[in-house]
């Protein structure tokens, strides 16, 4: 139902956002005739595109994958599904007497580390032998090693700021224009703590995996809240930025501005498609409800700007970004995302306290600490099945965004004593849309470089690349279907 204000509730509304009355009516106005445009383009008959969306001058939600709006070609569905590409690094490297599986294949056993996440074992690859020797050092590892995890290039130290374009920036950047409305993807991570590892090793190093250059790195945002706003902002860059000021000071959902319009919408869908969409507005409003619930405290105070600390212990940060991330796929905000789940070494967490673990993560696998570090990787492996565990639960129509999807995790180093880039452990799940033989534990007794991964990947993603970073020349052998 469309609200109708008198102007007396513009005129508080006004007062309490700090705006002109007249420029709240011009908005409203605008949503109206923005909205009754669509509206008449339907009734006009006019074909509706897959990927559709609830726009206003406030703020534009993007829809999942709806069966209503799929047409009948199945084969040309399937080839018309957005392939997506995720980056995920943990930091400090795994404890290898509980990382690996006992036997290798199909059949493998999970290991201690990897039990969180073995409902999924069957979309998921366990990897084994791969290293990524060209892209560090053992004297200045966790500099070098975030940097190097998805560029497979070693930086340059100590100036100017060099090391090469990672991979999830190299499949973003061969999207064509307008796939998108985020194309340079997603970058979230947990901290901003940075250092230089070892003097010459610039600090960007060790907190940033996803760079768009050689030279331009793209640090991740830590405040999920930011993210969120990317993904539902208008169309317009400077109205979006002024409502969205509005949106928090009169406490409204960015879904208020499109109700009307799903309302409308959801009266063309068949009846699993509704519940689709009222199963996806409901996780819209519930992801924004948890950030409004964080910065409540710091907003409540008109004029106060927002706060670089999100307010979040580790565990609900990574847990509020993973929904954020999960939502920026589902409505295909973007394609490409890079997570980082702590920055390199001494700017991981200086502590476990939700694991009973007091000591911090680059000291303890120093030690190679028996007891902590193994809770450490399969809480950290947890998080990345609840992740997955979200993509997987939506259908596209036969199949999930996992399974239309790369999600690659990874750490800056393997051994924390050794600081070594030898048989990393990488796990991979999703299949780029059934291209992987997934399912299995398989080791490279060649030791390939990580950079033929990442050849391999880009492949399967549609990007026909030969070579990528320092030593990437081939694909890796039975990978792929």
């Amino acid at each position: 139902m469309t609200r109708h204000l008198t102007r007396a509730q513009l005129a508080l509304q006004a007062q309490q956002a700090q705006i002109d009355p007249r420029d709240r009516a011009r908005d409203l106005i605008f949503d109206q005739k923005a909205l009754a445009s669509q509206r008449k383009e339907r009734e006009r008959g006019g074909a509706v595109p897959r990927r559709k969306f609830l726009a206003s001058a406030a703020a534009v939600v993007g829809l999942p994958w709806l069966e209503t709006f799929a047409g009948r070609d199945r084969k040309a569905q399937a080839a018309g599904k957005a392939i997506r590409l995720v980056a995920w690094h943990t930091s400090t490297g795994y404890f290898a007497k509980t990382w690996w599986p006992s036997t290798v294949g199909a059949n493998y056993m999970p290991s201690t580390a990897l039990m969180p996440i073995a409902s999924l074992q069957k979309k998921m690859l366990v990897l084994g032998g791969i290293q990524n020797n060209d892209a560090s050092a053992v004297f200045g590892s966790h500099g070098w090693g975030p940097a190097g995890m998805l560029t497979a290039v070693k930086g340059a130290a100590p100036s100017p700021v060099k090391v090469g374009i990672s991979v999830d920036q190299a499949f973003a950047q061969s999207l064509p224009a307008g796939t998108t409305r985020i194309p340079s993807g997603i970058q979230l991570g947990i901290t901003n703590r940075m250092y230089a590892d070892v003097g010459p090793v610039p600090a960007i190093y060790n907190g940033c995996i996803s760079w768009a250059t050689a030279t331009q790195p793209l640090q991740p945002v830590i405040q999920p809240g930011v993210v969120f706003d990317q993904i539902f902002m208008g169309a317009s860059t400077d109205a979006s930025a002024a409502d969205s000021m509005r949106r928090k000071a009169i406490s409204t959902s960015v879904l208020d501005h499109v109700l009307d319009e799903a309302t409308s919408l959801r009266t063309r869908l068949a009846t699993t498609d509704r519940g689709k969409l009222d199963e996806y507005m409901t996780g819209v409003r519930s992801v924004e409800t948890q950030i409004q619930a964080a910065t409540a405290p710091m907003c409540s105070a008109m004029g106060m700007t927002r706060p670089n600390n999100t307010g979040y212990d580790w565990p609900t940060q990574t847990k509020v970004s993973c929904d954020v991330m999960a939502l920026a796929l589902q409505c295909d905000a973007t394609r490409s995302i890079s997570f980082m789940l702590g920055n390199g070494g001494s700017s991981c967490a200086p502590s476990f306290p939700w694991l009973g673990i007091s000591g911090d993560h680059h000291g303890l696998a120093h030690a190679q600490d028996a007891n902590a570090l193994p809770k450490i990787d399969a809480w950290h492996v947890s998080q990345l099945a609840y992740f997955c565990q979200k993509l997987d639960a939506v259908d596209e129509g036969g199949s999930s965004i996992l399974d239309n999807s790369l999600v690659f995790m990874s750490s800056e180093i393997m051994n924390g004593i050794a600081h070594d880039q030898d048989n990393k452990g990488i796990l991979l799940l999703g299949s780029a849309g059934g291209k992987f033989n997934t399912g299995q534990y398989m080791q490279f007794a060649d030791k390939p470089p990580q950079a033929n991964l990442f050849v391999t990947m880009l492949n399967a993603l549609g990007v026909p690349v030969t070579t990528f970073g320092t030593a990437g020349k081939a694909t890796l052998p039975g990978l792929l279907v």
